[in-house]
C-alpha cells in the first residue's frame, strides 16, 4: 500500500494551479497607467462605491479593518481567517482588482504560505507582507520593530513561492525607517533584497510626510534595480494638505511610485460625515434626518436598493419562485415597476 508521500510524489500536495483575472488586470493597469490610486476602505459596500466613483482599484486596509470592523488599534489582534473573510466580501461586491494587508504573514514560513493562497482563493488581486515581527502594529505607532535580514528575506520568498498563480502580486513592505532597530540605510538594503527575492513590488513605509524622502528612496533603489516597481503610502497619518510642498500622485508615479494608496480614505470619509450627521439629528431631531435627505436624495447613493441590487435579486426570484411576480406586484415596496417606469406604463395599456 503507499505511503501518502508515495502518492504525491516530489510535489507540493496543497499547490493548485488557478487563474487570477483581477490580478492580470491590475497588473495590466499598472504597466499602462502612469499610477494605480487606490483608497483604503474596510467593507463590501465601500468597495462598491469605489466602482462607482470611477476608482482604479480598491485596497483592504489592515488597520482600517480591524478599527471599523472590531474597534481595535492595528496591533496585529485580528487573525488570518478574519482579515480573509473580510477580503472575500469585498472581492465579492466589486468587479475592481483588491489589494489586500496581510500583515506579516500572520506566523512562520507555513503561515505565510498559508495566507498568500487563502487569499488567492477569494480572488484578490495583490497581498502586502510587512518585515515586523509579530505581533506587528501599524507603521505609526511608536514600539514598532523588524525582523532579522534573515527571516525577511525567507518570509518573502516563501510568499512568492506560495503563488498559485503566477499573476498575483506580493508587495513587500519594510519599516526598517522608523523602528525601533532599523534606520534609512536598512531601509534601502532591505527594498533590494525583497526585490531580489523576487516580490513584485517594494513598499518602503515612511515615518512621515518628507518630499525628500520619497525622492532619495526612489532613486537610490533604482539606482541598483531599475526595473523595481515601489508602493506608496499616502498615509492617512499625515495632513498632507497642510505641507509646504506636497507630493502628489503624479509626482510619486514619475518617481516608481507605481501603486498609491491612502490607507484609511474611506475611515476617515465615514467617520466624519457619520459623526457630524449623528450630532446633527442628536441635537435637532428630526430636522437632522431633513438634512441628510437634502445631500442624498438625486444622488447616485440614494437608492440602497439599487446600491444592494434589489432588482437582481428579484429577477431571480421571479425566474425560480413561480408565485414571486404576483408577490412583487401585488405588495407594496421596490419593485420592477419602481425601477422601471416604461415597462410599467406599457404593461397599463
Amino acid at each position: 500500500m503507499p505511503t501518502p508521500k508515495e502518492l504525491i510524489g516530489d510535489t507540493d500536495v496543497f499547490t493548485k494551479d488557478i487563474d487570477n483575472p483581477a490580478a492580470v488586470e491590475l497588473r495590466e493597469k499598472l504597466d499602462e497607467q502612469e499610477f494605480v490610486f487606490a483608497p483604503g476602505l474596510y467593507h463590501a459596500l465601500d468597495a462598491r462605491l469605489a466602482e462607482m466613483a470611477g476608482l482604479d482599484a480598491a485596497y483592504m486596509s489592515g488597520y482600517s479593518t480591524v478599527l471599523g470592523q472590531f474597534g481595535f488599534p492595528d496591533l496585529e489582534m485580528v487573525d488570518m481567517r478574519e482579515m480573509v473573510e473580510n477580503a472575500k466580501r469585498i472581492v465579492e461586491s466589486t468587479h475592481l482588482p483588491v489589494v489586500a494587508d496581510c500583515d506579516t504573514g500572520y506566523g512562520g514560513i507555513h503561515n505565510v504560505r498559508r495566507a498568500v493562497r487563502e487569499y488567492e482563493k477569494v480572488g484578490v488581486a495583490a497581498v502586502h507582507i510587512e518585515d515586523q515581527v509579530t505581533p506587528k502594529r501599524c507603521g505609526h505607532i511608536a514600539g514598532k520593530q523588524i525582523v532579522s535580514r534573515e527571516q525577511a528575506e525567507a518570509r518573502f520568498e516563501a510568499a512568492v513561492d506560495a503563488k498559485q498563480c503566477e499573476d498575483t502580486i506580493v508587495i513587500a513592505r519594510t519599516d526598517a525607517y522608523g523602528s525601533a532597530n532599523g534606520d534609512w540605510e536598512e531601509h534601502l538594503e532591505r527594498g533590494r533584497l525583497y526585490a531580489d527575492a523576487g516580490v513584485d513590488m517594494v513598499w518602503p513605509e515612511m515615518p512621515d510626510p518628507s518630499r525628500e524622502d520619497a525622492v532619495n528612496y526612489a532613486e537610490e533603489l533604482a539606482e541598483t534595480h531599475p526595473d523595481v516597481d515601489l508602493a506608496f503610502n499616502y498615509s492617512s497619518s499625515f495632513a498632507w494638505s497642510e505641507q509646504d510642498d506636497p507630493l502628489t500622485f503624479e509626482e510619486l508615479g514619475d518617481l516608481g511610485y507605481k501603486y498609491i494608496f491612502t490607507t484609511l480614505y474611506a475611515l476617515h470619509s465615514g467617520a466624519y460625515h457619520v459623526f457630524e450627521d449623528f450630532k446633527n439629528v442628536a441635537e435637532n431631531d428630526e430636522v437632522g434626518q431633513w438634512d441628510l435627505e437634502d445631500r442624498y436624495l438625486g444622488h447616485e447613493t440614494e437608492s440602497h436598493h439599487e446600491l444592494s441590487f434589489v432588482d437582481t435579486y428579484q429577477d431571480i426570484e421571479m425566474r425560480f419562485d413561480p408565485e414571486a411576480k404576483s408577490r412583487i406586484e401585488g405588495s407594496e415596496g421596490f419593485s420592477e415597476d419602481e425601477r422601471d417606469p416604461l415597462t410599467a406604463e406599457s404593461d397599463d395599456d
